[in-house]
């Protein structure tokens, strides 16, 4: 979905070549063929893999809706004292602290969703309109989509859906006018968020549910993804702050293992022979407090 343009715009420069080669000999012989259209043709080649690479690094990043599906999975309870406060939205003046905090607004509305606190939901769905419109992105993050959440207040699987569509729209909207590293500021802010809500709740937990320890431990595969999106935008040097932060929650993450255990067969409770291998996941205290509070002071900038 989001190089449905980059697609489209292929798909019309080759209509007239097929139609050329279906008027058969009033088709270009190959010798007639020059070196600046076979280069042509390996530079497309060439866009075509690297867009599709990026668009799988994408997909592998989770979204802010995922992220606190994952949180609530964990058996997390809701706080919203953690959030972004939404009287800071008329503090962010610069594209870049919009961007960032589009996404963060972007996170805790996802989080305020899942946990069906549906006033709250409209509420932090007004700041992220606000930032689109002063980011000039409002196509989407119009009118109708709060309108459709306060007539579907009541029904959480709508809300969860108009929240979803919301944020891809918008990636969908920024890649198409050629915004990527916007799109990159606001995905990366929105995980940051994601894994700041996470460190802080477990912080809390003085049980340390082992659910979502787990969760935070393995977001070091995520981040990884995402480091490779957002060098993937960084053509220009313009996301070269958030690459090194997005680093340096990976140097944080520096001890946290993961080992892949011995195959193990078995049958499912319905008779199905299955073959697998479990993955443990090892992370130690020191760990966790080393990421939590580096995601603080990253999370901390982010909204000042």
């Amino acid at each position: 979905m989001i190089f449905r343009n980059l697609r489209l715009r292929v798909a019309i420069l080759a209509i007239p070549a097929l139609l050329l080669y279906s008027c058969g000999e009033s088709g270009k012989p190959d010798s007639d063929i020059t070196e600046s259209e076979v280069s042509e043709d390996a530079l497309d080649r060439e866009s075509d893999e690297n867009a599709n690479k990026v668009q799988e690094i994408f997909y592998a990043v989770p979204s802010p809706m995922e992220m606190a599906s994952i949180l609530k999975k964990t058996g997390a309870s809701y706080d919203m004292n953690l959030l972004n406060d939404v009287k800071n939205v008329n503090e962010y003046t610069t594209s870049r602290s919009q961007a960032l905090n589009l996404g963060i607004y972007g996170a805790d509305l996802s989080y305020a969703s899942i946990f069906n606190q549906n006033q709250e939901s409209i509420i932090y769905l007004s700041c992220t309109k606000k930032l689109a419109e002063k980011l000039g992105v409002t196509k989407a993050f119009n009118d109708s989509a709060i309108e459709r959440m306060e007539a579907n207040i009541e029904n959480r699987d709508s809300l969860l859906n108009i929240v979803s569509e919301t944020y891809y729209m918008l990636d969908a909207y920024l890649k198409e006018n050629d915004r990527d590293h916007i799109s990159a500021m606001v995905i990366a802010a929105g995980w940051v968020e994601g894994l700041y809500l996470s460190t802080q709740i477990a912080e809390k937990n003085e049980s340390r549910e082992e659910k979502l320890i787990t969760r935070i431990a393995e977001q070091k595969l995520s981040l990884e993804n995402l480091i490779n999106l957002v060098d993937a935008y960084n053509s220009t040097g313009q996301l070269d702050d958030i690459a090194k932060d997005l680093k340096t929650i990976h140097n944080a993450y520096g001890d946290v293992t993961y080992t892949k255990g011995n195959a193990e067969e078995g049958n499912t409770e319905s008779g199905t022979p299955i073959l697998g291998s479990k993955t443990s996941i090892s992370m130690s205290e020191e760990t966790l407090q080393k990421i939590t509070e580096v995601v603080a002071e990253i999370r901390a900038r982010y909204v000042s």
